[in-house]
């Protein structure tokens, strides 16, 4: 069916309705909306689920588009497997080079501590001096024999993905001890404080709130050990600094969810030369399926999360209508391109196809412009790792009122969000804290709070700016329904 034009027909007209079970056309399927438990198919062979629900909902001209996708989001997930996590005890993680028992991330792939340690006394050796064993460049690399041919393994090595500039030089090397010893100041300094504030008797109630408050927050950014097994970064990840940041299950959590991130935004085109810009009414109609495309892979990268998918219903449906704009540039920011692209600043094709729809809209206030320093600070923030990019994205989801809408419902259970918000904000701190260092982890996670204002700002402006332009022009009744859910327009 490659290629043919795929229809729904909701109808009473019996004549139809008889016409087409006469006929027994393939690939057609007859569905009574009066009857749920009658389904029938003109086509024995195809499987497909059919959602009831759903139909029955778009066969009533007067349903709120709210509802649609609100339904959408409560029907069972067919096309989801549940991620069964195994016990920490039983859980191995397998190098991606000879498929040795991995010690965590090095040089920014899952590998052994002997595969480590072979790329970073070998990584900057030309493949081209080196001679295979067999003279093929096809050897075996395996836990067994990895050590026989030294240019297979090294080839395998960047086949994978490993980054020779993950290596540290002698002088990054003692700028990290300078930053170990500026930690372990800061550390001597911070338990002296603490130790002449507890000798102190004059202390207000109020004041001692106030300190154990901050007490709390140092504890949730600083609670780690301050010594050399836990400041590392890129290429310093042994067996005993993982468990100490990062758990087995963390691991198997952060591969799951960007492992989700990957295959839903990989190839994802998030360019809008798709667009039709002949017109202003025509662009904006356009533009609405262009984001109501991107909007539903967001909510399928969502509803693969755990976390998200055993909510209530209706706390899954807030949190999607209210935050789902505030994430858009989160995908952008790992596809960015620095040339050629429709968020550079060169003069390109696609930058230029954006700026005019832009101004076909009016836009006079920088719409476009904030979107896109949104999308700088993002990429300059996170290097364009998928990791930090898809745990920010989930505590963007999770975070209550980040919309800044006066007229979002109140959760249903908001300890059960809190608690997701919690677990992604926690991973996504260790992970920093497993790659760059505490103190780099705090100045990045100090940007990201500054961020995350912009991109409150940003997206309150954009979600107000097209929904005036939607209803000054008219054709509300005429844009895709989820885009007015987006938009807080339904």
């Amino acid at each position: 069916m490659t290629g043919e034009t795929k229809m729904i027909i909701i109808t009473s007209n019996e004549d139809i309705i008889r016409q087409f079970s006469l006929n027994k056309p393939k690939h057609t399927h007859i569905v009574d909306l009066d009857n749920n438990k009658q389904v029938t198919s003109m086509n024995n062979n195809d499987n497909n689920i059919m959602n009831l629900a759903i139909l029955t909902e778009l066969s009533e001209l007067n349903s709120k588009n709210d509802q649609i996708y609100k339904r959408a989001l409560d029907s069972p997930h067919h096309g989801r497997s549940k991620q069964v996590k195994p016990s920490k005890k039983s859980f191995d993680m397998d190098c991606a080079i000879c498929g040795d028992r991995a010690i965590g991330f090095n040089y920014d792939v899952l590998s052994c501590a002997s595969c480590k340690a072979f790329f970073r006394r070998n990584a900057y050796q030309p493949l081209e001096k080196l001679k295979c064993l067999n003279r093929q460049n096809q050897c075996l690399v395996t836990r067994d024999v990895r050590r026989k041919c030294q240019r297979c393994r090294l080839a395998r090595c960047f086949a994978v993905g490993m980054r020779r500039d993950f290596i540290l030089s002698e002088e990054e090397k003692q700028q990290r001890k300078q930053r170990l010893q500026e930690n372990r100041n800061i550390s001597l300094k911070r338990s002296s404080t603490s130790d002449s504030s507890s000798l102190s008797p004059e202390v207000s109630p109020n004041s001692e709130s106030h300190t154990e408050s901050l007490d709390d927050i140092d504890r949730i950014l600083m609670d780690i050990d301050y010594n050399d097994e836990n400041i590392f970064c890129h290429n310093s990840l042994d067996l005993n600094e993982i468990e100490s940041t990062l758990s087995a299950e963390d691991w198997i959590s952060i591969e799951n969810v960007r492992s989700i991130f990957l295959s839903n935004f990989n190839n994802h085109n998030t360019n809008c030369v798709c667009v039709d810009i002949s017109d202003r009414t025509t662009a904006l109609l356009s533009w609405s399926q262009f984001i109501s495309k991107i909007a539903l892979s967001f909510i399928d990268f969502f509803r693969h999360i755990d976390e998200f998918e055993n909510l209530h219903d209706d706390d899954r449906f807030t949190l999607i209508k209210y935050n789902l704009l505030c994430v858009f540039a989160i995908p952008k920011a790992y596809l960015y391109q620095s040339v050629n692209d429709c968020c550079s600043f060169d003069n390109n094709v696609l930058a230029e196809q954006r700026r005019r729809f832009f101004i076909l809209c009016g836009d006079s206030n920088g719409i476009r412009d904030n979107f896109v320093d949104v999308v700088h600070l993002l990429v300059d923030l996170t290097g364009q790792d998928p990791i930090i990019l898809s745990l920010i994205m989930l505590v963007f989801i999770f975070s209550q009122g980040l919309s800044m809408n006066i007229e979002e419902s109140l959760l249903k259970d908001p300890l059960a969000v809190y608690r997701a918000q919690n677990h992604y904000t926690q991973l996504l701190w260790n992970y920093f804290v497993n790659q760059l260092g505490e103190i780099e982890a705090c100045k990045r996670f100090t940007r990201l709070m500054t961020i995350m204002i912009r991109v409150q700002l940003s997206s309150k402006a954009f979600r107000e700016f097209f929904r005036t332009q939607y209803m000054i022009s008219n054709i509300v009744d005429k844009m895709a329904p989820l885009m007015q859910t987006v938009l807080n327009i339904s």
